[in-house]
């Protein structure tokens, strides 16, 4: 029971901060104002969890760096974990397993991101709040590929169901369906929190 709830403290632990990390690279990504508190406080954050990474190129908006530092994370924790379960799969297997996890990750912080936006737009539309700010600069990039695809319907936006399509057939075909076809069980997919 004791090492039951060290090993869930532990992943929660682990899960927060591979998704803080995988929410600082689409701060970046995205260019979403840096002055914004909500910004500065995930940048101050995770600076020293991304330090070491901070040699590796970037390119454009893409911080190399701090992508590499969530993998990173995301395979020493979970290897953790799993050496406490008893096991730890070859080195491969767990790289790859991490590179996955982060980019279901990320798939799940646009999902929510607008997500909120979109709940946002209906109870406080035109909030000025960082929280707002911040949601609809994470998400909008994303959005407007599909803005230029979906006619405007006189107000009427019908962009984020697409948008939500694609996110479920990505997440189901990219990430889940590979991490299976490797052997990963559903215990093991606990400890990898992009594909749980």
């Amino acid at each position: 029971m004791q090492a039951n709830l060290i090993l869930y403290v532990l992943n929660t632990a682990i899960s927060v901060i591979v998704a803080l990390v995988c929410f600082r690279f689409l701060l970046q990504l995205t260019q979403a104002n840096f002055y914004n508190p909500i910004s500065q406080g995930v940048n101050r954050f995770t600076a020293p969890l991304t330090v070491p990474f901070n040699s590796l190129p970037t390119v454009g908006s893409f911080n190399t760096g701090t992508l590499v530092s969530a993998i990173i994370l995301q395979a020493i924790g979970a290897s953790f974990c799993m050496f406490l379960l008893g096991g730890i799969p070859g080195i491969g297997q767990l790289i790859i397993w991490s590179i996955l996890s982060v980019m279901g990750v990320m798939i799940n912080l646009v999902f929510y991101a607008l997500l909120g936006m979109i709940i946002l737009s209906w109870l406080a539309p035109g909030a000025s709040h960082p929280g707002a700010e911040l949601l609809n600069e994470l998400s909008e990039p994303f959005l407007s590929p599909f803005r230029r695809i979906v006619p405007n319907l006189g107000g009427l936006d019908l962009s984020p169901i697409l948008l939500f399509v694609v996110i479920n057939i990505v997440e189901a075909i990219v990430i889940r369906s590979p991490a299976r076809s490797m052997g990963m069980s559903s215990t093991v997919a606990q400890l990898f929190v992009g594909i749980s």
